[in-house]
């Protein structure tokens, strides 16, 4: 089926271009009543994004004291969003969709216009064309964007023509500058805030527990294993998560648990064939797509320690407070990872990443090298990750 995932992502990102010659005749809605209250802040992020952000999430009640907050976000995510207890009302939306196909676009819209707030939060840097577009559809008396991501990163915006890219930005009554190129994500929320006028610094972003089915939590001690990730390029060869686990259950004496969406299961049965203790075979179990997003956040909570790459377990495991190693690529280097606080962290457990250290890392905002375009095509692997050995991961749970 991978061509037709790759056929679904090419149809989107022709229609994520296309969209950009429609904008012209869409009037930016403001509300029609005196009365318009409450808050509306728009956060379509994926999963990892959105834990990273809760850290300033939290600041909006107290920021906007006595006002109703609305949140809207990605689908994925709703069910994080509303137990948190940060936000009033949460809508979701199917981002994938809501790029690709414009009837879905259309009813989204629809459903704001007779909506009235009194402001619009779009707190996301790398917003996109349709994230804009969906500000420009809700009515608010006042709307307050970033500074936009213009760089490669943010791929929606990069293709788009400038003229276009202006008439989007005028969408908002006040644009908040963005702050360095390189700050770390959870600094750049704070700095949203801080433009905001509310005295605030970034810290670990913090889920609170929430109650599952307590046969759900292993008994015994046990560590959490990630082998999945958003794309290929960016995962680790699961025959090397295979010898880090036999560490950890010969060394640590620990169960491993994998987990990751049900489209990852067949890595469960690499990861297994890879083990080549016969006895170590039955420490290892099997959660691809078999929890919820919060009952794996409170899996995730009562581990040891959690291992993965560059995806969303890694915020999960700095949002429940369990120390994390991240196998990471430096596509992005320094913008979701390595963590950056900028109040005192010392006392959370720390999210360890191993890298390869390259002079090439932060890709995003340059070129990316000959040699690993050559890379890419022979292994499917980002080369940064590739050269990433065992030896180097079990040192970091061993510190």
């Amino acid at each position: 089926m991978a061509w037709r995932s790759a056929r679904d992502k090419v149809c989107r990102w022709i229609n994520i271009w296309l969209t950009q010659f429609r904008i012209a005749g869409l009037k930016n809605q403001r509300p029609t009543a005196r009365d318009a209250q409450g808050i509306i802040i728009i956060k379509i992020d994926a999963i990892g994004d959105f834990l990273i952000w809760l850290d300033s999430a939290e600041q909006y009640k107290k920021l906007y004291k006595g006002q109703k907050i609305t949140l809207v976000c990605n689908a994925f995510c709703t069910d994080i969003a509303k137990n948190t207890g940060f936000f009033d009302e949460v809508i979701s939306i199917e981002s994938k969709k809501f790029e690709a196909d414009n009837q879905y676009k259309k009813e989204i819209w629809k459903r704001f216009h007779k909506r009235m707030f009194h402001t619009l939060l779009q707190t996301e840097y790398s917003r996109t064309i349709d994230m804009d577009l969906l500000a420009r559809n809700i009515p608010a008396k006042e709307k307050i964007a970033f500074v936009a991501d213009e760089s490669r990163m943010n791929l929606s915006r990069f293709i788009t023509f400038r003229h276009i890219r202006k008439k989007l930005d005028n969408t908002y009554d006040r644009l908040i500058p963005s702050g360095e190129k390189n700050l770390m994500e959870l600094e750049r929320n704070a700095v949203f805030i801080r433009g905001l006028g509310f005295d605030f610094y970034a810290g670990y972003p913090s889920f609170p527990q929430v109650h599952v089915r307590k046969e759900i939590i292993p008994s015994k001690p046990y560590a959490v294993i990630f082998p999945g990730g958003s794309s290929g390029k960016k995962m680790w060869p699961i025959e090397r998560y295979a010898q880090v686990g036999e560490y950890i259950i010969k060394k640590k004496g620990m169960d491993l648990y994998l987990c990751g969406g049900q489209n990852e299961a067949y890595l469960f049965r690499q990861f297994v064939e890879a083990v080549e203790q016969e006895e170590f075979k039955k420490s290892v179990h099997n959660l691809f797509g078999k929890t919820t997003l919060l009952e794996l956040a409170e899996i995730i909570r009562n581990a040891e320690l959690l291992i993965g790459n560059d995806t969303s377990g890694i915020h999960f495991a700095a949002a429940v407070n369990t120390k994390g190693v991240c196998i990471f690529g430096e596509f992005a280097y320094g913008r979701f990872l390595p963590y950056r606080c900028e109040r005192d962290c010392k006392e959370h457990e720390p999210i360890i990443v191993c890298s390869a250290k390259k002079d090439c890392a932060g890709c995003a905002y340059n070129k990316i090298t000959a040699a690993c375009k050559e890379h890419l095509l022979k292994t499917g692997r980002y080369q940064c990750v590739d050269e990433i050995s065992v030896e180097q991961v079990i040192q970091a749970l061993s510190r």
